[in-house]
Parts: C-alpha cells; sequence; structure tokens
C-alpha cells in the first residue's frame, strides 16, 4: 500500500496517509478534500492551534489548520509514535470535548 505522504509531527512523531484512506475514506465522504494533501500534510506538520485528545477514542489525536474561514481537521491514529491518519475534512471549529495535549506550533 503506497502512501500519499509521510509528515513528521511537532513532536517528532512519524504520520502516514494511505491512499487507500485518502481515495477511499477521506475523498468518498468528503469530496471537497480534493486538492488538499499539502494542507493536511501542513496541519500534521505546523498545526495552527495544537494537537488535541479526540473526544471519543484515546488514541486518536487531532490536529487543525486554520484556512481562511474554516479548519481543516486532521484525525491520527497512534501506535506509539507512529500515526495513520483516520480522516481529514473541513469544519467551522474544533470539537468539544477535545482536549489540548500540544501547545501551538512555535515555527
Amino acid at each position: 500500500m503506497a502512501n500519499v505522504f509521510e509528515a513528521t509531527d511537532p513532536r517528532g512523531r512519524r504520520v502516514t496517509c494511505t491512499d487507500e484512506t485518502w481515495d477511499n475514506h477521506i475523498l468518498t465522504g468528503h469530496p471537497i478534500m480534493e486538492g488538499q494533501e499539502g494542507d493536511v500534510q501542513a496541519a500534521i506538520q505546523k498545526p495552527t492551534i495544537g494537537i488535541f485528545r479526540d473526544a471519543h477514542f484515546e488514541d486518536r489525536e487531532v490536529y487543525y489548520l486554520l484556512k481562511r474561514r474554516t479548519y481543516v481537521k486532521v484525525v491520527v491514529r497512534f501506535d506509539g509514535d507512529v500515526g495513520t491518519v483516520i480522516t481529514a475534512f473541513e469544519t467551522d471549529s474544533p470539537k468539544r470535548g477535545e482536549r489540548m495535549i500540544w501547545p501551538v506550533s512555535s515555527d
């Protein structure tokens, strides 16, 4: 299985996004994400508002990249220090119940 991209988050953890996830989940459920691979990767590398613990899954973390009026939200499942993108989509705001676990990127 090939990767759309690999990225390193601000905490030094490697995150991959597979072709299968990109094509069969992200684009199928969120066609507006077509061509936004760079934004998804940027959200992981330099999250605008930090890294959050998912509101429902302890093994998932959430990254947000602020674009003009919306955020690109990227959900990553971690197994140790290696993560896999689960989904990515645009949203108006962070989700209630998510807890910040890493501050804003300093770069």
